[in-house]
């Protein structure tokens, strides 16, 4: 089951909106064969390994990520092929919260297989909350990323921000992008910045763009606008000459009523196909995503620089709790090196 999740792990953005799912087929202690969802309305990757085994398939103990689907859809129901293949047991991680009903698991047992779920669910967990969140509430998955300083600090008090964190923890930025949907950003990081936002230090396909300017004050000559893989959420105030430049330099607009609701922006990138988010801005829209619980992700690249000051800002602000019992707490955190820097990675919202 180890294997059959870092199979899974392979089909990384490329299947959204479809689950990681990875398959190993075992007969007589041998490992006869493998697969993994590589693309989205391509084979299952049940499909794939049973392909791959053959003949052996029959007998055998298959290992599987998911419950192997019933239903069909780009694809036919896997467990047509498992019955097909002769196998005799099915060993799976985590149920398919399409399937609450385990049909998946009933028609196989009907046509005597035997079945058990649980193995290194927790796991299986953790490789899917991407699609574990947009199943269960029709979301797109919120991962918010920022660089400190020791002392918390996001920039100096003139607002220079850039070099904070090193050139190690910057090439894993980009392995981040290059591995969501889309990143989203405020006007105010636009206009302070000029960030690019794209994938460059990995390989890997650039992410949509993704700017909230209410009032489309942005100025079309910023980096974010160098090509039209780029999305701007503004208010229903804004004005319709202004609506017509962006137009014309073919950036796609989504105008909401005002004042915007962050609810009602993931609602509208959800329906857009927009599935998972990676949040690089100021503490003024991270603050607003924190108080309003809509983040699921939350990692902190750490410099080991002091900056001090009062007028230097941090990542999260807001009112000033009272009780400790009032601090929002990371679960499942894991703790990275990269060079002098150090990355705190841990979950808001478990699914």
């Amino acid at each position: 089951m180890q294997l059959a999740l870092r199979l899974a792990a392979r089909g990384a953005s490329r299947i959204r909106p479809n689950p990681l799912v990875g398959c190993v087929i075992v007969k007589h202690g041998r490992i006869v064969g493998q697969g993994y969802h590589r693309v989205f309305g391509g084979p299952h990757a049940e499909v794939i390994a049973l392909k791959k085994a053959g003949l052996l398939s029959r007998g055998s103990d298959l290992y599987v990520t998911l419950d192997p689907c019933r239903h069909t859809g780009k694809t036919p129901p896997c467990t047509d092929a498992i019955l097909r293949a002769g196998v005799s047991r099915v060993i799976s991680a985590f149920g398919d919260p399409h399937d609450w009903e385990h049909e998946g698991e009933r028609i196989l047992k009907k046509a005597g297989l035997k079945f058990s779920r649980g193995l290194l669910r927790d796991e299986c967990r953790v490789l899917n909350q991407i699609y574990l969140k947009n199943v269960l509430l029709s979301l797109p998955y919120v991962t918010v990323k920022m660089a400190t300083t020791l002392d918390g600090k996001i920039a100096t008090a003139s607002g220079e921000s850039r070099g904070i964190s090193g050139r190690a923890s910057l090439r894993e930025v980009h392995r981040l992008r290059a591995s969501v949907d889309a990143i989203l950003t405020g006007s105010g990081t636009v206009a302070a910045d000029d960030p690019h936002l794209g994938v460059r230090l990995v390989p890997g396909k650039s992410p949509l763009r993704i700017i909230l300017d209410t009032s489309l004050k942005i100025p079309l000559s910023s980096a974010v606008f160098r090509d039209e893989h780029v999305l701007v959420v503004c208010g229903s105030g804004a004005s319709n000459k202004k609506s017509l430049e962006f137009r014309k330099r073919g950036v796609e607009l989504i105008c909401l009523p005002e004042p915007i609701s962050l609810k009602h922006v993931l609602s509208a990138l959800y329906e857009r196909g927009v599935y998972s988010i990676l949040v690089e801005a100021g503490s003024t829209l991270v603050t607003a995503l924190l108080r309003e619980r809509l983040v699921d992700r939350y990692i902190q690249f750490v410099a080991p620089k002091l900056l001090g000051g009062i007028h230097c800002p941090t990542s999260f602000e807001g009112e000033d709790p009272s009780a400790l019992s009032d601090a929002l707490r990371l679960e499942k955190v894991t703790v990275r090196s990269f060079d002098q820097d150090v990355m705190v990675d841990g979950y808001l919202r478990f699914y």
